[in-house]
């Protein structure tokens, strides 16, 4: 028995998830509610949320469980969304490359105080599309993972093991440092920390109540745990995060901001809404903007037939959903499984935000999330 197969042998011993979902908003019939609960007990789900929107705003959301220790799951609890920051980050470098203020063509060395250029390849410049589509000769080697919880800044890390064995626009390795950098370069470029640019080019003009500080926020952040192993603390702990003493985010430090827009945004169900609409339809972001942000830049491989890689974008193809295809992004960290898919085509996107659960996946979506995706094509 392989190591995918024995977790999920394991993850049936552990209690089942939700007995009930509480509708804050619904249109869907009882039976479609019933089958999402029962996706949500088969893969564990401890708590969270589950949406649908359309172009009009949100259609159905249901919430369940406690985000921490005696506090339920409401409609404004905001959750750390792993790597769906990613998609979050991507729209707000394209909003200001819509104003002028990146590019994502340029350079990205510009005014930072390091190097992103491959060592074999110190004459070929990498740009921010690179960052955004894994393609840029990045990885997160074993002293990126150190760095987790040490302090080591991106200079250094871009010294030791941070590199690809392709060149850049080569190959396609998944990359949280990589996203993580394409922060620094806003940084650079727009002379404002990540955390603002951020809030003044995209939070604001969406009304999102989101940030990649959780200590920003006023609503409680909810926790993240891991089914398995189990453990009498959250592996994210919420509340701890919020309570913590925050450094000047206010004045950009590419040297250590790195570790901000691969994953760390936390937001809640009624503000990933709001930015699955603007992905929808030409608004803040141009038709063209849309058309780019979609488009496939790089496969993912063997690592997932059936992804390709768009502008901080997952395309989704898998005749086991549908025949549409899908764009957004999957997070998983701590313990929680999140994502944010949309489908253009028929103006519509799902959001599923977890505290934790059952992280068991066959390529790079998890299990929770395909079915969930099956659900939807189904019943919405």
């Amino acid at each position: 028995m392989n190591k995918r197969a024995l977790y999920r042998s394991l993850v049936r011993l552990v209690p089942g998830g939700p007995r009930e979902l509480t509708p804050l908003t619904k249109s869907l019939p009882d039976s479609a509610l019933a089958a999402c609960r029962d996706i949500l007990r088969r893969h564990r789900a401890q708590a969270g949320a589950l949406a649908l929107f359309d172009r009009d705003g949100l259609r159905d959301h249901f919430v369940y469980g406690q985000a921490r220790q005696g506090l339920p799951v409401g409609a404004e609890t905001a959750f750390r969304l792993a790597s769906v920051s990613k998609l979050v980050t991507s729209a707000g470098i394209l909003a200001m490359c819509q104003q002028g203020l990146v590019d994502l063509d340029a350079d990205a060395d510009a005014g930072l105080p390091y190097s992103l250029r491959h060592p074999k390849a110190p004459d070929r410049p990498v740009t921010l599309r690179m960052l955004l589509s894994h393609t840029a000769g990045i990885r997160d080697g074993s002293a990126y993972t150190r760095s987790l919880t040490g302090n080591a800044g991106a200079g250094e890390l871009l010294q030791a093991d941070s590199h690809t064995a392709h060149l850049p626009m080569e190959g396609c390795e998944y990359s949280n440092f990589g996203v993580g950098l394409a922060g620094c370069v806003v940084e650079a470029q727009t002379g404002l920390s990540f955390q603002a640019a951020m809030a003044r080019h995209l939070f604001e003009p969406l009304g999102l109540r989101a940030a990649y500080y959780p200590q920003l926020l006023t609503v409680p952040v909810a926790d993240a745990r891991r089914v398995l192993p189990p453990r009498r603390r959250p592996n994210f702990d919420g509340a701890a995060r919020q309570a913590a003493p925050l450094a000047d985010w206010q004045t950009p430090d590419p040297m250590r901001h790195h570790l901000l827009a691969h994953g760390n945004c936390c937001a809640d169900v009624d503000s990933l809404a709001a930015l699955g609409r603007a992905l929808l339809t030409p608004g803040l972001f141009t038709g063209h903007t849309l058309e780019m942000m979609r488009s496939p830049l790089a496969s993912l491989g063997a690592r997932d037939p059936h992804l390709r890689q768009g502008l901080g974008m997952f395309i989704l193809r898998d005749a086991r959903i549908g025949p549409m295809t899908l764009y957004g992004h999957q997070g998983m960290a701590y313990g929680a499984v999140q994502m944010l898919f949309l489908d253009p085509d028929a103006g519509r996107g799902i959001i599923s935000l977890t505290v934790g659960a059952s992280e068991a996946r066959e390529y790079i979506l998890a299990d929770l999330n395909r079915d969930l995706l099956c659900w939807w094509t189904a019943h919405a």
